[in-house]
């Protein structure tokens, strides 16, 4: 436990002085200095930061004696490091499409029902040793992996909605209120793109669905769909919801209710496929 508890204090103070390298970081880029110099002092400073991170709490936390078991901080360096976890594991989704959704189950869950398991066990059963600068290093490392946390998912708005599976799986991104304006009870065989940014908001999709279910969910929500009629579908710029009366089966129904900035929300369900196809955009 003493190795683990070493690898956890230089993630803590690794934490502490990236959020103190990336404000300087920040600064350096401000300056008219040659291209890649400024990344250069970033990293420079950072190795500075670390050895004095190093120097002045990481030599000097000695066991205290006689030894004894403390549960805060250990309490504490677990959610630093599981926080940095998750953290790293939001960029690298983002950066690189890791998969969102496992077994029709958000991979978000999944991953941090884990995470908190294993600090709730190791916090119960296998407690670090008490340090001289156990609690510091720990509430410090705990405050920057919450700052790094909000600044990488919180504060970055953008929300991925694509999706392809024969139901919406447990905790799908999409809000609430989207899903049920889309979306029919009884739809299934999902086919779904799009995302949220800071003020646009966008998804295209389709579902099967009965024409029980089609009815009941036009009712609901007070959908004005025309049974093939050409005249309101006469807009050729509704995305994938083009207007081709020949490509289309008939009979299909037709809801086009498109804004002046160029939103708005556009449906159309084919009769013969049993299908609805959609395409929303707020601006």
């Amino acid at each position: 436990m003493e190795i683990l508890y070493r690898i956890f204090t230089w993630i803590s103070i690794g934490t502490i002085n990236l959020i103190l390298g990336g404000l300087v970081y920040f600064l350096f880029s401000l300056l008219n200095l040659p291209p890649g110099i400024h990344i250069l002092l970033g990293l420079l400073f950072y190795a500075f930061l670390l050895w004095h991170g190093w120097k002045k709490s990481l030599c000097k936390d000695k066991l205290i004696e006689p030894c004894k078991k403390k549960r805060l901080p250990t309490l504490l360096f677990w959610i630093t490091v599981l926080t940095v976890l998750y953290t790293g594991w939001n960029w690298l989704s983002f950066e690189f499409g890791a998969p969102n959704y496992i077994a029709e189950i958000n991979t978000d869950y999944i991953l941090i029902s884990i995470l908190v398991l294993t600090a709730g066990a190791m916090c119960v059963f296998k407690p670090f040793l008490l340090h001289k600068n156990s609690l510091e290093i720990s509430v410090k490392g705990c405050i920057a992996a919450l700052f790094l946390f909000i600044f990488m998912v919180l504060l970055p708005s953008e929300t991925n909605y694509d999706y392809h599976g024969k139901k919406l799986p447990v905790g799908y991104k999409m809000p609430a209120s989207m899903q049920e304006r889309f979306f029919p009870d009884g739809a299934f065989h999902f086919e779904i793109t799009g995302k949220s940014m800071l003020f646009a908001n966008h998804a295209e999709w389709s579902c099967n669905v009965s024409e029980k279910d089609f009815e009941t969910f036009r009712k609901k929500h007070g959908y004005h769909f025309v049974l093939n009629r050409t005249d309101v579908n006469e807009d050729k710029n509704v995305g994938p919801l083009n207007y081709s009366d020949q490509d289309w089966k008939k009979p299909y129904y037709f809801y086009n209710n498109r804004h002046a900035n160029g939103g708005g929300l556009t449906m159309r369900y084919s009769v013969p496929e049993q299908k609805l196809y959609g395409r929303y955009c707020n601006r």
